[in-house]
This record gives structure tokens, sequence and C-alpha cells, in this order.
């Protein structure tokens, strides 16, 4: 009997550990299927699409759950409110609906719990493993098509799903993205809006209308579409408008530019009393150039958008940058005028003065013996405020232009909704 027991027992235990491997190894592995991951859920890096992350629905986007002492500027989380746009990333991203209704239930709880999703952007976009007569998927560059992504060929359905997600992804990355910048640059052009329209004194009412008329074309480009930005008829639209619409703010800008500069040539020498009328022009003028300067650059931001990142930025930017360089040689010249202005008029704008001249410097001459301020005269309020911001403000050089498509779109969930978080991850402390 106890011979019959020791050969019985240990079968029976390896009977059982091999049957707790089978299970083990055909447990769900819902990391793969999008559900909630831990902590250290890995995001999907440049190595890790392989083939056995491929899943019928297409790829696997990791939901992170961010520690407590996560802290998150809200300044830098933008609220995704479009309809279409929250449907696109539910559908893309099942498991992210599910994660929302679980926050507005944690939050009833007190628990605070917030999560992050992020969606590979075209530049960063997964590549599998190269093999032999693999399908390639896309990601998009600075002049179009980059890198491939090999898909698996194996199963042609799991390819077909594969290119599906990856397209999907890159969709509704563009449609947080597009949203979020659309915005930005309707509340700019909302802005330069209220500055023109200060401007009365203005002689050229029809540039004045025009400059109006370009504000508000573009800013009708600017109102956030879905329908614009996932139907490829109607973005070409658009960047053909947005290309005359360009046309139109060079012209304007150029025309500043040329009345800046002549003004500056034939004005060598002026009296106090023509030195401020000049001013005065001046300052309309350079209101005008800032706006047509900073409009120029947003139709250029527009153009890239639209383009999805298939227009490279310099070439969106290429001729914003030769304008803003036209622009920046024309202040030039007006600070070099403002300076010999001032030294011929005798101008002391750190006191806010100007020396007396004339009858009216000859008969000062004695008193000021006594006391200096007999010298001179107070300038016209806000005279030297003028002077310091047409000589002294510099319009700013485009160093790089933005490739916004380029970075990977960071979706915090919290409170049942959903926020694009536009700061570079590196902002968000641990």
């Amino acid at each position: 009997m106890d011979v019959l027991l020791t050969i019985i027992l240990p079968a029976i235990i390896i009977i059982l550990i091999v049957v707790l491997t089978i299970f083990i190894r055909k447990k769900p592995n819902f990391k793969s299927k999008g559900v909630l991951s831990s902590v250290n859920s890995d995001p999907i890096t440049s190595n890790t699409l392989e083939s056995e992350r491929v899943q019928e629905s297409g790829i696997t986007i990791p939901i992170e759950r961010l520690p407590e002492t996560t802290e998150i500027d809200e300044k830098s989380l933008f609220e995704i409110t479009d309809r279409t746009v929250i449907a696109r990333i539910t559908q893309t991203i099942p498991a992210i609906a599910e994660t929302a209704t679980q926050t507005i239930a944690n939050n009833a709880l007190k628990s605070m719990d917030v999560y992050k999703a992020i969606l590979p952007s075209g530049e960063t976009l997964a590549k599998s493993k190269d093999m032999a007569g693999a399908v390639r998927g896309f990601s998009h560059g600075k002049n179009g098509i980059k890198n491939h992504a090999n898909l698996v060929k194996q199963d042609l359905t799991k390819t077909t799903a594969v290119a599906n997600g990856v397209a999907n992804v890159i969709n509704v990355g563009s449609l947080v993205v597009g949203q979020y910048y659309m915005s930005e640059i309707n509340s700019k052009l909302e802005t330069m809006n209220k500055s023109i329209n200060k401007i009365s004194e203005f002689q050229d009412r029809e540039f004045k209308s025009r400059s109006l008329s370009l504000i508000t074309r573009v800013g009708e480009i600017s109102q956030f579409s879905s329908e614009i930005l996932e139907n490829d008829e109607q973005r070409k639209i658009k960047l053909t408008t947005l290309e005359n619409l360009k046309g139109t703010a060079t012209e304007l800008l150029g025309q500043v530019n040329i009345t800046i500069t002549d003004i500056c040539n034939n004005s060598p020498k002026l009296d106090y009393k023509e030195y401020q009328e000049k001013v005065d022009d001046f300052n309309i003028l350079v209101e005008y150039q800032n706006i047509l300067v900073n409009v120029l650059g947003e139709i250029s931001k527009l153009t890239y958008l639209l383009g999805k990142g298939d227009i490279s930025s310099d070439m969106c930017y290429s001729l914003f940058n030769k304008f803003l360089e036209q622009s920046v040689q024309t202040r030039n010249v007006l600070e070099l005028w403002h300076d010999k202005q001032v030294k011929a008029l005798s101008i002391d704008l750190d006191k806010n003065r100007i020396s007396k001249s004339g009858v009216e410097g000859f008969f000062s001459a004695i008193p000021a013996f006594v006391d200096e301020k007999w010298k001179y005269k107070e300038l016209k309020q806000g005279l030297v405020q003028k002077i310091n911001t047409q000589s002294q403000t510099k319009l700013q050089a485009l160093n790089e232009p933005e490739t916004v498509y380029d970075e990977d779109v960071q979706i915090i969930i919290k409170d049942g909704k959903y926020y694009f978080l536009h700061e570079s991850p590196d902002k968000t402390k641990n």
C-alpha cells in the first residue's frame, strides 16, 4: 500500500502542475486586448508592434493609471469636446470609454483616478521586425512618407486589421491635434480682429477693410471641423483657399513694409512737431505689421494642420519666413531712423523730456543757470512708449516650425472627460 501511494501521489502532483501551467498560458492577456493595464504598461514604441500584438480590431493602445503623485498643470489640458472626435477615440480604443466611465464612478467615491493613453504619432509609429515579403504601413515625415512599418503577411485578415488600426490611430491623433491647434488659432485671430477695429485713424479705409476680410476668412477655416480633416476633397479645397489668402496677406504686409521704409527715407530731418506726427503714423503701421505677420504665421500653421503631415512644415512656413525677415529688416530701418531723430532733437527718453530750442530756448537760458529744469520741456504723453515700441520691440524669427504631427498624442482621462495634454511629457512631474 505504501509503495502504491509513493507511485500515485507524485503522479497526481505532476498532473496538477501540467494542468495549472496550461491554464496560466491560456489565461487572456488583458494588456493585448486594450483593457486597463498597470502603471508599468509599456506604450507602443518603435520596436513593439510584433505579430503577437496584432489583434483583429487593429493595434493595441495601452491605458495606464497615473500615480497619485503625478502633477499635471491644468493649463496644459485641453478638453476634447467635439462629439465626432470623442466617437472616433472610443471606436479606435474601446477600452477608453470603459475607463472614462470608471473615472466618474471613482470620482463619486472620492477616488480621483486619472488615466493616460498615448497615441503614437506618424513619426514614432511602431514598426514590426523586418521580414521578407511583409506588407508595410507608413508614417509621415517632414517630406511626406518617411518610414514604413512591416505588417505581418502570414494572415491577410490580420494584416488588413493592422493597416486599418494604424490608419485609425493616425486619424484620431490628427483630429485631437487639429481641434486643439485650430481652437488656438481661432482665439488668436479674434484678438487680431479686435486690434484692427481699434485702429480708426488709418486713412486708407480700403486697406483696413481688406485686412479685416483676410482675418475673417482665415478665421472661418480655423473653425474646427472633423468633416474637413477626414474628407480629402474638402481638405484640398481649404488648402487652395489658404494659398490664396496667403497671397493677400503677403501683399498687404509688403505694402506696410514699403510704406515704413519710404517714410524713413523721405524724412531725414524733422522738427519736434513733425516728429510727433510721424511717430503716430508709424504706430498704426507697426500695429498692422504685427497683425499681418501673425496672421501669415497662422495661415502657415493651418496649411500644415490641413496637410496632416503630408506637406512638410518647411514648405508650409517658407513664404512666412521670407516675409518675416523682410519685416525684421524694415523694423531695423525704423529703429535707426528713430535714433537719428532722437539725437538731432536732443530728446531724453529716460527722463521723458526734450531740450528747448529757438526763441523758447533763448529765453530759458538765464533761468536755466539757476535751475536746469528750465532747459527742458516734457514730452507729449505716450510719446516715449510709442518710440520704444517701434524701435525696441523686435519681431521674433521662427527658428523651427512646429511639427505637431510628429509628437505622440497624449490623452488624459479624468472625471469621465477626455483631455489633450499639449505640453511635452517631460513637463509632467512625478
